[in-house]
């Protein structure tokens, strides 16, 4: 057995060794992306199509040890339990050198270039192999992210609100970094286009260099709940993903959203060019509410 089961993970000092980890990876991809943007539906399936031994940190936060705050680890597609405070070795101990990590970081964009090595610490700052952008078209994004907001019974309005301003602020970074990912040395990859496209799946994976073992869709995951409309739904086959949109025209706060970012140009502009079906369903929604309102003010009399 593996002489680290015995070993807690603050008792390691960082090394470039991997001795946390337990093996040395052939490749690291780290994953940013919005949450409700179909990130691990994206991950779980480029891990199926990874070469044997693989291990997921699942949620890691940004500078820190991906080791110690990863929110849930995955090894070979299997989600495990580690005892408190044990190394990520503990359990990895099937997995053997030339296996792929997979770290992601939730509600964050890839930062500039010259901070991008000091995102993931605690293994050597030159192992990324590949930064991955993961994406989804605006209206529906928004929308189910909103839809989540809304099923939170400790928040209220202003919480909702206060929550989406932060997010609809990192995804306008997200579209600059999607409209120039040479420049920010990222590979861009959408929701959208990976379930509707086995070609684009097929792009993707050559990109990464991981061969084609499984074009599934594959299951709903469980992380966050699921999808936010569809809590019964087990295979990403039966989402009706495209029209999210619709379904929260409706609501208050969803077209608070729409609003908002209709009054923000730069955010305007970049979804124009990056997402120009979704721009011009802001625009035609923002037209019929006739925003801003010609108000009239009295004298307060």
């Amino acid at each position: 057995m593996n002489e680290m089961m015995d070993v807690q993970a603050e008792d390691i000092a960082p090394n470039p060794d991997w001795a946390e980890l337990g093996f040395v990876p052939g490749k690291v991809f780290r994953c940013f992306g919005m949450r409700r943007a179909g990130n691990h539906a994206m991950i779980n399936w480029m891990l199926r199509n990874a070469p044997p031994g693989h291990v997921f940190l699942n949620n890691c936060t940004p500078r820190r040890s991906p080791y110690r705050t990863c929110a849930t680890i995955e090894v070979n597609g299997e989600r495990r339990t580690r005892r408190r405070r044990r190394a990520v070795s503990s359990i990895t101990g099937d997995v053997q050198d030339g296996g792929l990590l997979m770290i992601s970081y939730e509600d964050h964009m890839p930062p500039a270039l010259d901070a991008r090595p000091d995102v993931t610490t605690d293994m050597p700052r030159d192992a990324v192999t590949q930064d991955i952008l993961l994406y989804r078209r605006f209206i529906n994004w928004s929308a189910s992210l909103m839809r989540k907001l809304q099923s939170n019974e400790n928040f209220d309005f202003s919480d909702r609100m206060r929550v989406a301003t932060i997010a609809l602020s990192k995804f306008r970074t997200g579209l600059a970094q999607i409209l120039a990912p040479t420049e920010h040395n990222i590979l861009p990859v959408s929701y959208d286009s990976w379930l509707r496209s086995d070609s684009y799946r097929k792009g993707v994976l050559r990109m990464l260099d991981l061969p084609l073992l499984d074009d599934t869709l594959g299951e709903v995951q469980p992380y966050g709940g699921g999808s936010s409309f569809q809590k019964d739904a087990t295979s990403a086959e039966e989402l009706g993903t495209s029209e999210r949109w619709a379904e929260m025209i409706g609501m208050a706060d969803y077209q608070l959203i729409l609003l908002m970012v209709s009054q923000d140009p730069t955010f305007m502009d970049l979804l124009e060019r990056a997402m120009p079906h979704d721009a011009a369903t802001v625009c035609e929604f923002v037209s019929q509410a006739r925003f801003p309102f010609d108000v009239k003010v009295g004298d307060g009399t």
